[in-house]
């Protein structure tokens, strides 16, 4: 029974392993087919005839233009769908611009306080400036006075010393006299110390009106010292409130101008070329909707960031790129007129012009291509991007 039971066991065995190869082979003769098949068809389409390289094509664009409001608005209407075709200064959305609106008077206002600050930024000195002025002249003067002795009580004592010294002089010339009276005995002593009195009380008046010369004069330089400190004192007061004044404006100043330059860019912000009125318009030509991201009630710009709204595609930029087989690109050329007949409406057929033919490769499908760039003449807009189409180049 043992034997018998390996024996059954063999033969499943085999089977399974019979059945398994000739899977195998019926997938590998399938695929080698495929292949096959696949090869011929590459070269179907790659050689329509003996006269043109056919290659498949992809509608594509150079130029976009992304739309985006950067200052508070709010998007009330949305007047086009993605992928409608506008023209130059069509409206595509409305937007509320009252917000907007309240941030340009919100700073016009902040701006005309700031000057106004400024105006009184800077205390008055001219009543400073005035005093210095006089007491620098008046500081002149009684210097002039002091080394040149023009004072008033100066001359008033410098006459009466003149006289004081004459009358000293007389005083010294008769008790010379009186003097050889007295010795001559023509006169008495008492008399003679009279005399000598008087002589005495005359050098007294002159050394009297000497000390007060000196006085006057000490008393002048000690009222030009005191000046000369008040002098001082007031102009470095100046000197601190003209710094004060110039930190003052340079302050509101440093206010104004920011004030003025945030002004300028919100105000910037609205002249654009598809702002228009309260709404946003094409800035293109021929244009073709893309990526509207907004609906009616979007509030868009917060906080000065901007919200794209759309995108428009330049529909003159558009080209196609072609995807010719390394093998046949020898037979393409720039310049050259070639057909292109579009999948969506293969009974068209258009002309176009290889524009370009890049020195790079790419692989696909295990095989190289070149992406031959053609300008195509699509006078109805049958060509969208997108799209694809088939290209017929001249051999």
């Amino acid at each position: 029974m043992k034997e018998k039971a390996l024996s059954h066991k063999k033969i499943i065995i085999g089977v399974c392993v019979l059945a398994i190869l000739i899977v195998a082979l019926t997938i590998f003769i399938q695929r080698k087919n495929k292949i096959e098949a696949m090869k011929a068809a590459d070269i179907s389409i790659s050689t329509n005839d003996a006269s043109e390289i056919e290659a498949w094509g992809e509608v594509v664009y150079s130029r976009i233009e992304s739309i985006a409001i950067d200052f508070p608005s709010t998007v009330t209407d949305v007047q086009v769908k993605e992928g409608e075709r506008v023209t130059l200064g069509q409206p595509l959305a409305a937007i509320d611009i009252s917000e907007y609106n309240g941030t340009i008077e919100k700073l016009e206002q902040q701006l005309s306080a700031n000057q106004s600050a400024l105006n009184s930024a800077a205390q008055d000195i001219s009543a400073l400036q005035a005093d210095i002025a006089q007491m620098q002249n008046e500081i002149a003067r009684k210097d002039e006075e002091y080394g040149k002795g023009t004072n008033a009580d100066l001359i008033l004592l410098q006459n009466s010393l003149t006289l004081a010294q004459k009358e000293l002089e007389d005083a010294k010339n008769d008790i010379q006299d009186y003097q050889n009276l007295y010795d001559e005995g023509v006169i008495s002593e008492m008399t003679f110390n009279q005399y000598t009195s008087m002589l005495d009380q005359t050098q007294k008046a002159v050394d009297d009106v000497e000390a007060n010369i000196q006085k006057t004069k000490t008393a002048l330089k000690d009222e030009l010292n005191l000046l000369n400190v008040s002098l001082k004192s007031k102009q470095v007061q100046l000197s601190q409130l003209r710094q004060a004044n110039s930190t003052n404006a340079a302050m509101q100043q440093s206010g104004v101008t920011s004030t003025q330059v945030d002004l300028d860019i919100m105000k910037g912000k609205i002249e654009r070329d598809y702002i228009k009125d309260g709404n946003i318009v094409s800035n293109i030509e021929n244009g073709i909707v893309k990526n509207i991201g907004v609906i009616s009630g979007s509030h868009v710009g917060s906080q000065g960031m901007p919200t794209e709204v759309l995108q428009i595609i330049d529909a003159d930029s558009i080209t196609i790129s072609a995807e010719v087989y390394e093998e046949f690109i020898e037979s393409v050329h720039v310049g050259e007129t070639v057909r292109i007949v579009p999948t969506s409406s293969p009974d068209t057929s258009l002309e176009g012009t290889v524009t370009h033919i890049p020195d790079l490769a790419a692989e696909k499908d295990g095989r190289r291509i070149i992406r031959v760039i053609i300008k195509p003449d699509a006078p109805n807009n049958i060509l969208k991007p997108g799209f694809t189409a088939d290209v017929y180049f001249p051999k």
